[in-house]
């Protein structure tokens, strides 16, 4: 395979491009030791070994001690892989390697992730930054037993609840500064109008 590019990448990395378009960063040290420069043929051996012996495991530690910090959707371990330099085979193998272990699970993730950020975020907030994540909460909840957005009204309630206590009586400078705070959030005027009134506030 000829190697196409060979970029300086930091302080002490080099990123490798081949002819194929495919790329990788290894530090310059170790790609020294492979013995090609751009402009030259890699033996399809070697470069088949670097992938299996060098990179691959490399990919695979960087997941877990990724997944160690803090579970990750699918979307999230592939850009990280992406942003490391490794090159697409390679990551598609990692990725195998920790599903066939079930670490990483986005149905688990969207889960926790809801369980954890619910109680003070609206539906349409929690389903946004999900989406961000690759993970599609609507196409989840009609195959999923258990996967549901909070209510709203109930987060909203619950919001206020702990500002003002059970028994909140806030002037009207302080119900707009809540409102526009609860808007911030995702929550629809309507739904916030409607717990104020519940509330009798």
């Amino acid at each position: 395979m000829l190697i196409a590019y060979v970029e300086k990448y930091g302080k002490s990395k080099q990123k490798i491009t081949l002819a194929d378009g495919d790329s990788f960063i290894l530090p310059e040290r170790d790609w020294k030791a492979f013995g090609a420069e751009a402009g030259e043929d890699m033996d399809d051996a070697l470069l088949e070994k670097l992938y299996r012996e060098y990179l691959l495991p490399k990919a695979k530690l960087r997941a877990l001690n990724l997944l160690k910090v803090r579970d990750r959707s699918h979307k999230e371990l592939v850009s990280r892989l992406k942003q490391d330099g490794y090159p697409q085979t390679i990551i598609q193998q990692a990725m195998d390697y920790v599903d066939s272990y079930h670490y990483v699970d986005d149905i688990r993730f969207a889960k926790n992730y809801i369980e954890y950020k619910g109680g003070r975020k609206s539906r349409r907030e929690l389903a946004y930054e999900l989406s961000k994540k690759g993970i599609d909460v609507s196409a989840l909840a009609e195959r999923e037993d258990g996967m549901a957005l909070p209510d709203d009204k109930e987060t909203i309630r619950a919001l206020l609840e702990k500002r003002w206590g059970e028994a909140a009586a806030p002037d009207a400078k302080e119900k707009e500064r809540m409102m526009r705070y609860l808007g911030r959030r995702g929550f629809r005027g309507g739904d916030i109008l409607s717990v104020y009134r519940d509330l009798g506030i």
